[in-house]
């Protein structure tokens, strides 16, 4: 069963070519989103997390969304 766009999948990205929801493989990005959930978790803003993890706060809410 294929899940739409909006739906929320935990572990997965969106690959805008082909259409599909890809599984996370690498780990450092596994890292960085466990590591983003924590600091959002503990109150921190998307800017504060972005900037500790060197990323733009667009990419802070891909990884809160993996």
């Amino acid at each position: 069963m294929n899940e739409s766009i909006g739906e929320k999948m935990s572990g997965k990205n969106w690959n805008s070519k082909t259409r599909e929801w890809s599984d996370v493989v690498r780990p450092e990005t596994k890292a960085r989103a466990e590591r983003a959930q924590e600091m959002r978790k503990e109150g921190n803003s998307i800017a504060k997390i972005a900037k500790a993890l060197g990323v733009s706060e667009t990419r802070v809410r891909e990884l809160l969304r993996t």
